[in-house]
């Protein structure tokens, strides 16, 4: 079988999300805390065998995560799950240094009481889950908060896939430099101290700082190989 690591069905939500998003998360999940390593084969019968699910929510999911950018998939519809990429890491951090002033200034003028209400419970999740698969992707839904509160659709729409895309990397620092994790929750803190008061500047300096982590760690691991 391709995937030799046991995929798992998060069936708490199953009763508010379909089969196919619990067929994506399982595979992303899996993807991201590196139970299916880059180059490893996805078939889509065996993960339909292993998740007890038909092949149409699979074909579906795969579809999605090569559209974000996880694996590909060849004319047979098998997938490979993407080995991590330096330049495309390096072309999504300038992307992001790029957008990010911009979203800022947007979204310290549209945020809600609520959506730092919400932040701030995702930001406490995320410095109590111990998974990295999980925490990854909940660290995508924290900074999403404050991608959808600039309002403008396009912008955050764009933030958000990059977000997807480089979530690869994120899972990839931490694997590198377990310690990469603890500076990345103090900066989800400390990000949320600035929106609370206002301060534009500092939360540009906290988001620009922590785009550039997995550039660290990767920066890091090539001075010490």
């Amino acid at each position: 079988m391709a995937t030799e690591k046991r995929l798992r069905l998060d069936m708490s939500t199953s009763r508010r999300v379909t089969a196919v998003d619990l067929v994506r998360d399982a595979l992303r999940t899996a993807i991201l805390r590196g139970d299916l390593p880059g180059g490893s084969r996805l078939v889509q019968t065996d993960i339909a065998t292993q998740l007890e699910v038909s092949t149409t929510p699979v074909r579906e999911a795969m579809r999605d995560l090569a559209s974000e950018g996880l694996i590909t998939l060849d004319s047979h519809r098998i997938g490979t799950v993407r080995k991590p990429d330096w330049d495309e890491m390096v072309e999504i951090v300038e992307m992001r240094r790029a957008l990010e002033p911009v979203a800022i200034d947007r979204a310290m003028a549209g945020i809600t009481p609520e959506e730092l209400s919400r932040a701030q419970a995702v930001a406490q999740q995320l410095s109590e889950e111990d998974d990295l698969g999980t925490w990854v992707q909940t660290n995508i839904k924290f900074h999403a908060i404050f991608h959808n509160a600039t309002k403008t659709r396009r912008l955050s729409s764009v933030l958000l896939a990059l977000e997807e895309a480089g979530g690869v990397f994120v899972a990839q620092a931490q694997r590198l430099h377990p310690e990469i994790r603890r500076r990345a929750i103090a900066d989800h803190f400390a990000l949320l101290e600035a929106y609370t008061t206002g301060d534009v500047e500092m939360a540009a300096k906290i988001q620009h700082g922590h785009i550039n982590l997995p550039l660290e760690a990767y920066e890091l691991d090539a001075r010490t190989t």
